[in-house]
């Protein structure tokens, strides 16, 4: 069993009280003048959500009867909840947590990949996961899926959580920031910066964090009750998009990196086409979620503290919008451990 050392306490009530006065979300969205119906998307900006804008630029949303809105938002939960968003892209657990809650949301579909795309990597001198023992550890946020990833794997190497300390580093350049100034031994992170790390020369890659946690579901596609009820139909032109967008992507790598390294010009262009690389293994695009996955997923959230029940997952859950074309049968590596 793993232990921790604090009480993580999940906020929802605000986030439920702020849905259930928004006025955003109202009546079926009617195609405008141009043919085209609006689908509004959290901006992307992140490597791993930018396939949407390199598809927009192509037509597939076009192609779907749609056009883009993007919209700014701190919190994919509320805006989904309130309708200021069609659909959103998150962590599985946490969403299911929120929904449980009472935030009007179901989830609706998979992540262009569910299994954990998190890293660990440890600042130079470290070459084993055996040498983080009473080292400091950078679990990203509290309560996320990037710190149960980052435990799993310590356990799974001898290591508890009572015998490292761990801090709250951050995520993406922060998280790479702590690590390379010598703030935490390690951290757990996302690409592209464990490749950035390693052609720098400043970090090395000790775990991949799917490797430890085959079936932990890491992403998912939620959407407000009201879009359900309200708009069926643009859902399901919104999911086949999405779909369509990351195949689009992948099947396009000879311009889709060239594409992505201009739009991430802080990043080294080596390590784009790496961490792209390096990921394809866990870029399935499956539409279809595995329920029984979910549960076992929070069955690890449970043993980390960071839920107390396990939830009827069908009851937050609805597959009925989902491209056909798209739901693939479900693979999961051996989990690994120490030695093998």
């Amino acid at each position: 069993m793993f232990r921790t050392t604090r009480v993580l306490t999940v906020v929802v009530l605000a986030a439920v009280t702020a849905l259930a006065v928004s006025a955003c979300a109202g009546a079926q969205a009617a195609p405008e003048a141009d043919g085209l119906q609006t689908v509004r998307l959290p901006d992307a900006v992140e490597y791993s959500q930018l396939p949407l804008k390199y598809a927009e630029e192509h037509g597939i949303f076009q192609q779907n009867g749609l056009k883009v809105q993007w919209v700014q938002t701190k919190d994919a939960v509320v805006s989904a909840g309130s309708g200021d968003v069609t659909i959103a892209f998150g962590p599985t657990t946490s969403h299911l947590r929120a929904a449980a809650s009472g935030a009007p949301i179901r989830i609706v579909g998979a992540g262009f990949r569910t299994k954990g795309p998190f890293w660990l990597i440890a600042r130079k001198g470290i070459d084993s996961i055996e040498q983080l023992k009473g080292k400091t550890i950078g679990i990203a946020v509290p309560g996320s899926g990037l710190e149960t990833s980052a435990l799993a794997i310590l356990k799974a190497h001898g290591i508890a959580a009572s015998q490292v300390t761990t801090v709250a580093s951050g995520v993406n350049e922060t998280a790479y920031g702590a690590v390379t100034t010598g703030r935490v031994d390690a951290t757990i992170i996302h690409q592209p910066f464990a490749a950035l790390g390693e052609l720098e020369g400043k970090t090395t890659t000790l775990a991949r964090s799917w490797e430890y946690l085959p079936t932990y579901q890491t992403g998912d596609l939620i959407a407000g009750t009201k879009t359900i009820q309200n708009d069926p139909g643009l859902l399901r032109k919104a999911l086949k998009a999405y779909y369509e967008a990351y195949a689009y992507a992948k099947s396009h790598d000879d311009d889709y990196i060239p594409w992505l390294e201009k739009h991430l010009p802080s990043i080294n262009p080596e390590a784009v086409k790496k961490a792209i690389a390096v990921e394809d293994a866990i870029w399935e695009d499956n539409a279809n979620l595995d329920l029984k996955a979910i549960d076992a997923s929070q069955d690890v959230e449970i043993e980390v503290g960071h839920q107390k029940e396990r939830y009827d997952t069908a009851r937050y859950v609805d597959l009925d919008f989902i491209p056909k074309e798209f739901v693939k049968p479900f693979s999961y590596p051996d989990p690994k451990t120490a030695g093998n």
